[in-house]
């Protein structure tokens, strides 16, 4: 699920999903009753800081800062703790993931000068990379959605994947011109005269997706369209942990909830998820370094870059603050 961590900028290729209303169920009652979630709970338990979502960062002689994990949503739900709004409200700058997305010209202008990540190498097709029953599968659950299957026959598999992973409740609010809350927050920023500042740029984000080889880029693709209509359900299970502020175990949940793949895809994902979310995170806990110095920042990225022993908290606590889990 480290697609949410791009999936803002590439949201508006979903509109095709966009005239349905929530609809997702909490299938955390159903996992527990058939004894799935047990197990699951044991190792994100076993995990450092694998819950809270909202932290002070602080050290001797600066101005205390904030961490906060966002999910990249629209759902009002998903809105800041009243503690972490009166933070945001006093801190002089904003962090966020990437400043990228809060200007379309600036991400369609970054994938145009990238097209080899975003679409397949000339004269190949998607039809070329799936087998005969992996097309059949694709074209008829991309017709379902009301998408022709030409419309992204020359796009790489892990952009389609990303492009259709958003429920389509949350497309529509994208639609209406709703902001999910990294964006809402820039834009409160911007409107009280704070600095607004990234971590990393669009173009590191697409990198680190289109660095999937194809057999996982295709097992990703088929995966995301097989949930079918349990897309909702997923992110609203996902959503309830993260309200409930069970980070660590939202990764491990959704694995569950996936299709399953082969053991050796299986491994080569876990090799692809460490590339995007912990090296991520190690360059975001570089880059932040210089910018906490002053203090009074609010820094606020994807949850799931904040629990594990390479989470950022970790890392900055590695770095000499003291990080202290306020919610």
């Amino acid at each position: 699920m480290a697609w949410l961590a791009v999936v803002l900028l590439l949201a508006p290729f979903s509109a095709a999903r966009a005239d349905t209303a929530c609809a997702g169920r909490n299938l955390l009652p159903e996992l527990r009753q058939s004894g799935k979630l047990a197990p699951l709970e044991a190792a994100a338990a076993a995990t450092p800081d694998g819950e809270g979502k909202f932290y002070r960062i602080e050290r001797p002689g600066e101005t205390a800062s904030f961490l906060y994990g966002t999910m990249h949503l629209s759902d009002p739900r998903l809105d800041l703790l009243p503690e972490a709004r009166k933070a945001f409200g006093a801190a002089d700058t904003l962090v966020i993931e990437t400043t990228d997305a809060l200007d379309p010209a600036t991400t369609t202008a970054m994938m145009l000068a990238r097209p080899d990540l975003l679409y397949l190498p000339p004269g190949r097709k998607l039809s070329d990379i799936l087998t005969d029953p992996q097309a059949v599968a694709v074209t008829a659950e991309l017709e379902r959605l009301g998408i022709p299957a030409a419309s992204v026959e020359t796009l790489q598999p892990w952009f389609v994947a990303v492009s259709l992973m958003l429920p389509a409740c949350e497309t529509a609010r994208l639609a209406e011109g709703q902001k999910p809350l990294d964006l809402a927050l820039a834009a409160e920023a911007k409107a009280a005269d704070k600095r607004v500042l990234g971590l990393e740029s669009g173009g590191e984000q697409l990198e680190a997706l289109a660095s999937m080889s194809w057999d996982l880029q295709v097992a990703s693709l088929v995966s995301t369209l097989a949930l079918g209509d349990r897309l909702p359900d997923l992110f609203e299970t996902m959503t309830q942990l993260y309200l409930d502020g069970r980070i660590a175990l939202i990764s491990p949940l959704v694995e569950v909830l996936m299709p399953p793949g082969s053991a050796a895809l299986a491994r080569e994902a876990g090799a692809f998820e460490r590339r995007l979310v912990n090296d991520r995170n190690h360059r975001m806990a570089e880059r932040l370094a210089p910018l906490l110095q002053p203090g009074g920042v609010f820094v606020a990225v994807g949850a799931l870059h904040l629990p594990g022993d390479e989470g950022l908290v970790a890392l900055l606590r590695a770095q000499g603050y003291a990080v202290t889990r306020l919610d």
